[in-house]
């Protein structure tokens, strides 16, 4: 099955650029010595997972216009959208087929994130959290990599499970209140968003009335349209 699925789940693109000589690098430390995907693809997402979490920085990079999953190993941390990239990109640069997820998620309190964003994002959803998914023995395995394992535990929300290989690892971060679509490559518009998203978040703290606009402006925060999306795709 490994063998059958389609080419883009090993392509390269702007986002997930896994041919780029650090991810491929970093792909090939992280898979050294194992000689089966479940062990390899548990090797990434441990990585991954541990990462640092810090959306506020995060934000600084891709407002910057870096957007690539070697920008987010190049910062050494990163929020869903970097882990969901990072995650993909160095299966792919395993010959292991990847894939985005994309879910809406209820978490008012956003406890993970920084303060500066939390402000601004208040307690709305998070409508389009991202996620890494990788196929193992034909199956789509969902792998949340958004949390640290310690700051998740820390936080009283440790993970379910550690990898398997064989059962999901959801979010830590809340309830999943809908599926939003798994892809080859970030959707168009939802990329514009998260990098909307991250510019206007910057221009928002240098500014107390571009802070309330933004904070204001529930339009903005739910994201594209999850169901136009798909029928794009």
């Amino acid at each position: 099955m490994q063998n059958q699925v389609g080419s883009e789940f090993l392509a390269s693109s702007e986002f997930l650029d896994a041919d780029h000589p650090l991810v491929q690098k970093k792909s090939k430390e992280l898979t050294a010595g194992y000689s089966n995907d479940r062990d390899k693809i548990g090797s990434i997402y441990r990585f991954v997972r541990d990462m640092p979490y810090d959306i506020f920085n995060s934000f600084k990079y891709l407002a910057e216009g870096k957007r690539s999953a070697s920008d987010v190993l190049e910062a050494g941390h990163a929020f869903c959208m970097g882990k969901a990239s990072a995650f993909v990109s160095l299966c792919r640069a395993a010959n292991i087929p990847a894939r985005i997820g994309f879910q809406q998620l209820h978490c008012p309190e956003k406890e993970f994130m920084s303060a500066e964003v939390r402000d601004l994002w208040k307690d709305r959803l998070l409508p389009w959290h991202s996620l890494g998914e990788a196929l193992l023995d034909g199956k789509w395995l969902k792998l949340d990599a958004t949390i640290p394992a310690d700051v998740a535990k820390a936080y009283g929300k440790p993970y379910e499970r550690d990898y398997d290989g064989v059962h999901d690892i959801p979010t830590v971060e809340g309830p999943i209140v809908k599926e939003n679509g798994s892809f080859a490559d970030y959707p168009e518009d939802v990329a514009r968003w998260y990098e909307q998203m991250a510019k206007e978040t910057m221009e928002a703290l240098n500014s107390s009335s571009s802070k309330a606009k933004t904070a204001g402006n529930d339009a903005f925060w739910t994201g594209p349209e999850a169901d136009a999306i798909k029928k794009k795709s």
